[in-house]
């Protein structure tokens, strides 16, 4: 019989459907804190009855998290701020994070940006934000809604639901002085949140899915000591290791000083409950740029630390921060920077071209770079780093690793995973569907390693 499409037409009048849920998208820049943060206020935003926008969908709620670690970093957040305007020109646009922090003058100078939301506040602010575009009374967003407090994201920016990794704030706030950062003025003294708290949020983290959690701060290494009695990281990490976490834990970059020979000597004894992983700060090889930067160790200190977690732990992957074009780096203090890198030991590296930061000690230093230096610098370092990488990786071929598969997979039907020891590979499946394997830990043998990336084939099929 035809559809009485007269009929249709008259229910849809008088039950018309429900307006779909406002929107929301987050942009985050800059560091592993920064999103952790958006994490936090994205589970508020869930709580509160808002959904995350579709890829290409416009959203009626746009949060850009920014960062200001370097000026290009600056730019960046204002180039992104353009940018989102003219993608959603209906939504309430809000700037958050270091940037907004540090000089909103220079933020509002943008067209189009609603709200500017300094850190202190924007657990608080944007929520009720939101909750105006929802109809709701303003301060509902301050309440307790049940978030997991900033803690968690998925890599591929997924919601929590993903269930991949999760990034967990445990410290915020920095008490070195470093003559180049902005970082302690802009997110104020070391603070940590309490050890009962970290427990809570890792067991939840874990009874949503999540198989591993990163350990995240601006100095992470220093948590607890501002605790009312001290908890020190490797207190926090024996006791969270023994709990009912998830499978595997993940700590975010440590001090050079902070990695204790008690920390190292629990790494190599824990098994896989903590990932044989690091970031280590070094900025500089040079100990003449090292003092000028005020930093708190030289390069013997960080020799002995790189020799002590090789030692240690021979398979695990450590990186290094360095800052190239520091003011009055020299050409024969650069190369004695690239020489104590080549011997090191480093597997990697994440090259940061120094920028004068209003209100810090370095910004009135003498004899900065000019812009070609820096950039020839930068380059040469960049490639050093491609190399350390890829001697690492594939000294691994042929060797079995576990991983954990993650939510996505390539174009050709191949999964990500990332190893323990923080390599990032494409996991070859020959046609299986990869739905199974997907947010699992398994065992994968690698079988090649290039400047193109890492494959790998699972070692055995899983149950």
């Amino acid at each position: 019989m035809p559809r009485d499409l007269s009929s249709a037409a008259s229910h849809r009048r008088l039950h018309p459907a429900p307006p779909a849920a406002p929107t929301y998208r987050f942009v985050t820049l800059g560091c592993k804190l920064n999103q952790a943060d958006s994490a936090g206020i994205e589970s508020r935003l869930r709580a509160l009855g808002m959904t995350r926008a579709g890829e290409d969908a416009a959203a009626d709620l746009v949060v850009l998290n920014t960062c200001t670690v370097t000026h290009l970093a600056d730019r960046e957040a204002r180039q992104i701020a353009r940018r989102l305007r003219r993608a959603n020109p209906g939504a309430t646009l809000v700037a958050t994070g270091c940037y907004v922090t540090r000089d909103p003058e220079a933020l509002r100078a943008v067209p189009g940006l609603d709200h500017f939301v300094p850190l202190s506040e924007q657990a608080d602010r944007i929520p009720a934000i939101a909750a105006v575009l929802l109809g709701l009374p303003s301060d509902t967003g301050a309440r307790d809604l049940g978030d997991l407090g900033a803690t968690a994201v998925c890599d591929t920016g997924a919601e929590i639901t993903d269930r991949t990794r999760a990034f967990l704030k445990i410290q915020d706030g920095c008490d070195l002085r470093c003559s180049y950062c902005i970082i302690p003025q802009v997110r104020g003294p070391s603070r940590s949140v309490p050890p009962d708290t970290v427990f809570d949020r890792l067991g939840r983290l874990a009874d949503a899915g999540f198989l591993e959690v990163v350990l995240t701060g601006v100095n992470t290494g220093d948590y607890g000591l501002d605790l009312d009695p001290p908890v020190p990281l490797l207190d926090l990490l024996r006791r969270a290791v023994a709990g009912p976490g998830p499978a595997r834990i993940r700590l975010n970059s440590l001090e050079p000083r902070t990695v204790t020979p008690g920390l190292v000597a629990f790494l190599a004894a824990c098994g896989d409950a903590v990932a044989p992983h690091l970031q280590v700060p070094l900025q500089s090889g040079c100990d003449a740029v090292l003092s000028r930067m005020r930093r708190n160790y030289r390069t013997a200190d960080y020799r002995r630390v790189v020799e002590s977690l090789r030692l240690a732990l021979p398979d695990i992957g450590l990186g290094a921060d360095v800052i190239v074009g520091f003011p009055g780096e020299t050409d024969a203090e650069f190369e004695t920077t690239c020489r104590f890198i080549e011997a090191a030991g480093l597997n990697y590296l994440h090259v940061f071209s120094w920028s004068p930061r209003p209100g810090t000690p370095a910004a009135s230093f003498p004899g900065a770079a000019p812009p070609g230096v820096v950039r020839e610098r930068s380059a040469r370092l960049r490639v050093l780093g491609r190399e350390l990488s890829l001697r690492f990786r594939r000294s691994f071929v042929g060797r079995e690793r576990t991983v954990l598969t993650l939510r996505e997979t390539r174009g050709d039907g191949a999964v990500r995973a990332l190893t323990d020891n923080f390599i990032d590979l494409t996991l070859e499946l020959d046609g299986r569907d990869p739905g199974p394997i997907l947010n699992r830990m398994l065992r994968a043998r690698i079988v090649e390693a290039t400047e193109s990336g890492t494959r790998a084939v699972l070692a055995d099929l899983p149950a």
